[in-house]
């Protein structure tokens, strides 16, 4: 990747809780790609998902805060949690623009979603702002053909090492008194059990 400018890569999510697939999602990106940045964006609320949080705005951010500590290179961006309501990338993404515009912007996504870039609100006017970047696991070919025609989508590739925890099974397992310690960051582990979190 040829670098003119700030190159900022954003991971967003619920972070619900975060966990060490987001960390290496944003590790392995940061690295492959040379960026200068990663933030991570949580989410008030998904437009393509239930609101399922398990957590309030203030825990999940207490969580992430404690993931990042020791990573200068990540960042907790707070636009979509203080704006409230459902998020939708077009909105950030310009907002986040008009604040620096000396930056390019990346927004990660897994390869599961790129069938459903189509649905995204504004795609159009979202691939005029920024790249895309599709993380799939080491050996597995992302199918080009699932990939929408969509005009001047632009999109690079990267491999993680990270990819099949999911944020509910940690729940579920807290919930049912099952160990997450190979799932979390220590810190996030540690906060979680000190605060009950997840406990019902």
């Amino acid at each position: 990747m040829t670098k003119t400018s700030k190159a900022v890569a954003i991971l967003g999510g619920a972070f619900d809780p975060v966990h060490l697939g987001h960390l290496s999602l944003a590790e392995d990106t940061f690295r492959d790609l040379s960026l200068d940045e990663v933030w991570f964006v949580p989410t008030a609320q998904s437009p393509l998902k239930e609101n399922t949080a398990g957590l309030s705005k203030e825990g999940r951010l207490e969580l992430l805060e404690a993931a990042l500590e020791g990573y200068p290179q990540f960042s907790v961006n707070r636009f979509e949690i203080d704006r409230g309501g459902v998020s939708y990338t077009i909105d950030s993404v310009e907002h986040f623009k008009s604040e620096r515009p000396d930056v390019s912007f990346y927004w990660i996504i897994g390869g599961d979603q790129v069938a459903q870039l189509h649905k995204w609100k504004n795609i159009e006017a979202l691939c005029e702002l920024m790249t895309f970047v599709i993380v799939s696991r080491p050996g597995y070919v992302i199918d080009t053909a699932q990939i929408p025609a969509i005009p001047k989508l632009r999109f690079l590739e990267v491999e993680s090492r990270l990819l099949d925890i999911a944020s509910s099974e940690i729940r579920e397992r807290i919930a049912a008194g099952k160990g997450v310690k190979h799932l979390l960051p220590k810190a996030v582990g540690d906060l979680i059990v000190q605060k009950q979190f997840y406990r019902g």
